[in-house]
């Protein structure tokens, strides 16, 4: 093997453990505990934004969504850094390798949010923590999936399948863009785990049994 690509393997490994971790800090569960409860013990379960806000209301379902959304950035954001500083240790990683690492840094962090182990693997569903990732690796895909979850969320009032569609449109829209080969497989192997995240909610919205997002205010 290559010397360069054991090293660029041995960055990504360690920056994607990194992005986990960060991931994986339980936002949602520890607002819940602020206020007393145990947030995987309410509504649908989940640590994720829509249920703390469903449970506790609006302005603490921003504050997680906030966080969330950030920890997607702050993780890729510190692996770019510390990949574009590796020549002032003697290290020269290719150019080329950089997307590749972000990549797999996406994927730990979106792994940390929704099976984060401090919690015994049970999370959040990945849309917030991979909103900010697709922000910092291509803002137009960001901008225009956000703009899908809108429309879908005014017609439907089903966060799940506004979520669901605006996950899938985002490879297409990647594509469409030419945008790096690396992020739109990021962006394909994303959509099908945020549908895996999302599994009881397409059983319920196969049945007509999903809710309408009727928020806690």
């Amino acid at each position: 093997m290559d010397f360069r690509l054991f090293i660029l393997t041995l960055v990504a490994g360690g920056l994607s453990m990194m992005a986990y971790l960060l991931g994986s800090f339980p936002t949602g569960y520890l607002v819940g505990k602020r206020q007393g409860i145990d947030i995987r013990e309410h509504g649908s379960g989940s640590t994720g934004a829509t249920n703390v806000w469903r449970v506790m209301g609006k302005g603490w379902g921003i504050l997680v969504f906030a966080v969330d959304f950030l920890k997607g950035i702050v993780a890729l954001g510190l692996g770019q850094l510390v990949y574009g500083s590796a020549h002032n240790l003697g290290v020269d990683l290719p150019a080329w390798g950089l997307p590749w690492v972000l990549t797999a840094m996406a994927g730990g962090a979106i792994v940390g949010h929704s099976l984060p182990v401090w919690l015994q693997w049970r999370g959040g569903k990945s849309v917030a923590t991979g909103l900010g990732i697709m922000v910092y690796l291509h803002w137009q895909t960001a901008v225009m999936a956000l703009t899908i979850w809108l429309v879908v969320m005014a017609f439907t009032r089903t966060v799940s399948l506004s979520s669901l569609i605006a996950a899938v449109s985002t490879p297409i829209l990647l594509i469409l863009w030419q945008g790096e080969i690396a992020y739109q497989l990021l962006a394909g192997v994303g959509a099908l785990y945020i549908i895996y995240t999302h599994r009881a909610n397409v059983q319920r919205l196969l049945k007509g049994e999903e809710h309408s997002f009727a928020p806690k205010i």
